[in-house]
């Protein structure tokens, strides 16, 4: 037979460990391992001499927003992958908001087609959960959804139509729908933060005349996050419903995980690459650029995210990719920071930012695999087809050089709202993404992405 690719001289993880092998991939598998040297003469489409390379399991981003249907003024299913592809990224799991979000079977099916016609990069979906939207989640479930996004409030005015199913008004409808969410098999995440605490903290800040860029994390302070963390996981307490957290930012709320996990609550908790790399300071440097919610931390709590990173409280690192328009980020320059719409795109940039902290000792190639690929892979039914590099396995990878020093550059990226990336833009990191290969087929190679591929991406369905 004649094999799909061959990856010689490969330095590849599995199981926390490091060895080195000829990598062979038939049919868009993994399809054997053999020692160095010995796949030489096995005929092959291609060859991959992957000397003085690392082979990791294909990334998984846990959370995106490629905005399509409804917002592809700001990104796409095709640029969006594409720029998975470019950072190394071989699946991306797409958060629920949309216009319609995918709150029930029909537009579900409709949001995998759009997907599969135009993604190069596998993919996945979250549904959305809500207070209105409990008959649908076992329906949902049974599409293959890895799991739901809940937000805790009522829809953002003039947004309704994005946020149909997604949200719960108060108190008494998350406890209903955490209870109707434990008679299903599912895993539903929150975006935790204390809406009237930060509304009122935004009129109070407005009635003082603040302008500055700190208006952003002065409205949405830690406590925020905490008290929103902690009224959930009480809950989850008294239903049994499995619960998650997105983009965790505050040492607090996981210490609360951490804590809720001992007493067996069945909760797991994500953050983000930003919020372990990025602080205040940055948010006074780069004003509406530099926006999310949550809002990057200070550097005290920044610092003490990572301890919660490194002894497994904390699950997950996805890049929360949420692109704008370059008008949607002015008007916080022109009007006030406050007028700026939160998010930044961070799909193409997450590895080689978390590549440079292992460079920096702060973590290891193994725990970055983890938190990056396999848990992901595990937690949303894709494992053992994804996040691993064994026989049977999709040919996932992405083979990175660790000791590639470069700048992170706008012109380079594919992201369609790539021009409001000026947090990121000239950046220094060691550790580069040289090729994303995606069950057998190299889709990027050296930064250049392979947009041929338009429409070679898959729906991944969870298995439960």
């Amino acid at each position: 037979m004649t094999y799909q690719l061959i990856i010689s001289n490969a330095n590849y993880y599995l199981a926390d460990h490091f060895f080195t092998g000829d990598i062979l991939v038939a049919d868009g598998r993994i399809a054997g391992i053999v020692s160095p040297g010995a796949a030489k003469d096995l005929p092959a489409e291609r060859v991959i001499d992957a000397t003085g390379l690392t082979v990791l399991p294909g990334i998984i981003d846990s959370h995106v927003h490629f905005r399509e249907p409804g917002r592809t003024d700001r990104e796409d299913f095709f640029t969006g992958s594409c720029a998975a592809a470019a950072g190394g990224v071989t699946t991306f799991c797409e958060m629920p908001n949309a216009f319609p979000p995918p709150n029930c079977p029909q537009n579900l099916r409709d949001r995998i087609a759009m997907a599969d016609e135009k993604a190069i990069v596998d993919f996945a979906f979250l549904g959305a959960a809500g207070f209105g939207n409990i008959p649908q989640f076992q329906p949902l479930l049974d599409m293959g959804v890895v799991a739901f996004k809940t937000f805790l409030d009522s829809p953002p005015k003039g947004r309704e139509a994005e946020f149909e199913g997604l949200t719960v008004a108060d108190d008494s409808e998350l406890y209903l729908m955490l209870e109707a969410a434990a008679k299903t098999d599912g895993r539903f995440f929150f975006h935790c933060e204390n809406s009237p605490l930060i509304k009122g903290l935004e009129k109070h800040l407005h009635q003082l005349g603040q302008e500055a860029n700190s208006f952003h994390y002065l409205s949405r302070p830690a406590v925020a996050e905490v008290q929103s963390v902690e009224t959930l996981l009480r809950f989850a307490r008294a239903t049994g419903a499995k619960v998650g957290i997105v983009h965790i930012t505050v040492p607090e709320s996981c210490r609360l995980v951490r804590q809720a996990k001992a007493e067996g609550v069945d909760v797991v908790a994500e953050t983000c690459f930003q919020y372990l790399n990025y602080h205040h300071g940055h948010i006074d440097q780069y004003g509406p650029y530099a926006k999310c919610n949550p809002p990057l931390r200070s550097r005290e709590d920044m610092e003490g995210l990572w301890e919660y990173l490194l002894d497994g409280t904390i699950t997950m690192i996805g890049s929360d990719h949420a692109p704008l328009t370059m008008e949607e980020k002015t008007i916080g320059e022109q009007e006030g920071i406050w007028k700026a719409f939160s998010g930044f795109p961070g799909v193409e940039v997450m590895l080689p930012v978390m590549l440079t902290q292992v460079n920096a000792g702060r973590l290891t190639l193994p725990q970055l695999v983890r938190l990056m690929s396999e848990n992901t892979a595990r937690l949303y039914g894709m494992f053992p087809r994804k996040g691993i590099i064994q026989p049977g396995a999709d040919a996932d990878f992405a083979i990175v050089d660790m000791q590639r020093e470069y700048a992170l550059s706008i012109d380079k990226m594919y992201s369609k709202s790539k021009a409001i990336n000026k947090l990121f833009d000239g950046q220094k990191v060691k550790g580069k993404p040289v090729y994303t290969i995606v069950r057998g087929r190299t889709l990027m190679e050296d930064g250049v992405v392979d947009t041929s591929s338009r429409g070679y991406g898959c729906f991944v369905a969870a298995q439960r």
